[in-house]
């Protein structure tokens, strides 16, 4: 082989290898905002995998010497592989982008490929359809390697010329750079410039990956001493206490609960619940947060966002602490999926959906067929943690059609905030609304099954959600992509069995995710740990502001004025300001940033400015 036509198809090689990273880093950037700085540190580190693919094609060539079809084969195998790993990774950080906004973790990529099946349904692809797609992908890819492979392979030749000694120096020197490659990516991986890779590889070292929010180690660290402390203060409460049975419904929002006064009748067996039983039902409460992992983080550790640490004094810890047997059945991933099983802490049992064999991992039929196997109750104080997903779009494939038809998951819609107006989409609201009834039946057979064995006879069931869903509104789908009310406004539901709770008459409005724990403790007779921020709502004082934050943009809610709640923030990317009166516009449709007085906007920045400043704010 001459020389010249040898650097040809080298760089042939190298040019068809960087047209996939390509193509994804211009998305990256300008589709997903991701800074221009991630795009050199990127393609360093994609040349890694391309470095070892030529380094084992030159050693196929060299094994297989003198079969060129044989080499053929298994160059074309290699390279496929290689080309299809790059792809779907791209193809996974791309899914992640659009749902959360952030890279996906290493950690989360088995919930991916456990919830394919309800991806390709959001695609109108039916499940055998879906199970065959990686054969004509596959393939596709390895007819095209070898297609490419027959005509421009320039290894097979190169080798078959060349001495053994020659051969196997240039082997050793190709393993060295790629040694050293590696070694220096793992070294210092390129976080700070939002490598994708990195972030993929390299989680935990950006802080704490918490679902596209990163917390800052020093403040974190600093937070939690202050934790550390609030621990070593707390006293407990010696005694009997009445169970807690919490519920919380991923993308649960009220305003599509029938107990909430909707049009349609969503939650029946809700309806029959609250009728026979002492209920509180809280309005126009707001979560922290649009996505799961943070809005949890705020509803068991009582903090907004700015305020979180490694190391939160949990609602489980305070239980425990006062000695309640925790136990928590999850249907979804609660293990792998950014490693939330770590907030919950030390607990009693664990269970959740990559445990449930036999099941689908988000369908909520492991959560009422586990409790149904457990004992009676034994007569000590115990909190049941159930996590539902019957209202989130990746739920289980209905296997008849709900009550509400036409309905078509939404998962992969186009989402675009477009500002004022944006109708719901009747397909995505009926799937919705479908969702919205199972989870209404699920919840009364875990109750029934709760009070059959006993758990019920004096206990607190709390029922809330995690964060709220899009279905059109302002242009927008699914969660964890805005700060507009639908995303941000979650049901809380108190319902107590056997006792009579005390509340004041008037409840005061907004109240916050972070209110909802010290409300648990207050009803529950245990005292609230003084690290948290929430306040109990069994106490008429309501806070100067509560704080709510997704990715770039970041806000609060004034409550200083009761009759004009104002709720400000601000898209970090682009600075643009947003300022609505929920008193009046409740679903954000007049933006009153043109008129709304300096000296508010002036009070807003600085709220939004300094963490200490929230909290105290908030107190």
């Amino acid at each position: 082989m001459d020389t010249v036509r040898f650097i040809r198809r080298i760089g042939l090689d190298i040019a068809l290898w960087y047209c996939a990273p390509a193509a994804f880093l211009a998305l990256y950037v300008l589709r997903y905002s991701k800074p221009a700085a991630a795009i050199a540190p990127h393609l360093h580190a994609i040349s890694l995998p391309l470095i070892a693919l030529l380094a084992i094609r030159i050693g196929l060539a060299a094994v297989f010497r003198h079969r060129r079809r044989a080499y053929l084969f298994a160059a074309t195998l290699v390279t496929a592989l290689f080309v299809a790993a790059l792809l779907v990774y791209y193809a996974l950080v791309l899914i992640a982008l659009r749902s959360w906004g952030d890279v996906i973790a290493w950690n989360v990529i088995p919930s991916f490929f456990e919830q394919a099946d309800e991806m390709a349904d959001s695609l109108g692809l039916s499940s055998t359809l879906a199970a065959l797609l990686p054969l004509p992908f596959g393939a596709a890819i390895i007819s095209l390697c070898w297609w490419y492979l027959s005509r421009f392979d320039w290894a097979h030749e190169f080798v078959r010329s060349r001495s053994s000694l020659l051969i196997t120096t240039l082997a050793t020197c190709g393993l060295a750079v790629l040694a050293i490659g590696c070694f220096e990516f793992t070294a210092d991986p390129a976080l700070a410039s939002q490598e994708p890779l990195s972030l993929t590889l390299f989680p935990q070292e950006r802080g704490s990956d918490l679902e596209g929010l990163t917390l800052d180690p020093v403040r974190a660290s600093r937070l939690d001493r202050l934790q550390a402390a609030a621990r070593a203060r707390y006293k407990s409460v010696p005694g009997a206490h009445r169970n807690l049975i919490l519920i919380v419904v991923d993308a649960l929002r009220p305003d599509h609960m029938g107990i909430y006064g909707y049009s349609r009748d969503t939650t029946p067996n809700l309806a029959r619940i609250v009728a026979r039983h002492p209920t509180q039902i809280f309005r126009e409460v707001h979560s922290s947060c649009a996505d799961t992992i943070c809005g949890l983080y705020s509803l068991f550790s009582s903090r907004f966002p700015q305020g979180f640490s490694f190391h939160p004094m949990t609602l489980h810890e305070v239980l425990r602490r006062n000695g309640y047997r925790v136990e928590l059945v999850l249907s979804g991933d609660h293990t792998y999926f950014y490693s939330l099983k770590g907030l919950y802490g030390r607990v009693d049992s664990f269970y959740d959906g990559t445990q449930a064999r036999g099941y689908f991992i988000n369908d909520d039929r492991l959560v009422t067929d586990h409790l149904a196997s457990i004992n009676d109750w034994d007569g000590k104080p115990v909190m049941f943690q159930f996590h539902l997903m019957s209202a989130h779009i990746l739920r289980k494939r209905d296997s008849r059609p709900g009550r509400f038809q036409p309905a078509v998951r939404y998962a992969l819609h186009g989402s675009r905030d477009i500002g004022p107006g944006g109708s719901p989409l009747e397909t995505a609201v009926n799937f919705y609304d479908n969702g919205v009834v199972d989870a209404d039946a699920i919840i009364n057979t875990l109750l029934e099954t709760l009070e059959r064995k006993g758990f019920l006879k004096d206990a607190l069931v709390v029922i809330t959600a995690d964060h709220g869903e899009s279905l059109g509104e302002h242009g927008l789908f699914v969660h964890a992509n805005s700060v507009r009310e639908e995303v941000l406004r979650i049901p809380l539901v108190f319902i107590s069995y056997g006792y009579q709770p005390q509340y004041p008459a008037a409840i005061r409005p907004f109240p916050s995710q972070i209110d909802i724990a010290p409300t648990i403790l207050v009803d529950l007779g245990l005292p609230v740990p003084q690290s948290w921020d929430g306040l109990p709502l069994q106490e008429p004082q309501a806070p100067a502001y509560s704080y709510f934050e997704e990715h770039a943009y970041a806000g609060l809610i004034d409550h200083r004025d009761p009759r004009n709640v104002w709720k400000y923030w601000i898209d970090r990317s682009t600075q643009r300001e947003f300022v609505f009166d929920l008193s009046t516009d409740p679903h954000e449709n007049h933006d009153m940033h043109a008129a709304a007085a300096g000296a508010l906007l002036a009070a807003w920045r600085a709220q939004l400015s300094s963490p200490a400043q929230q909290l105290l704010a908030h107190r």
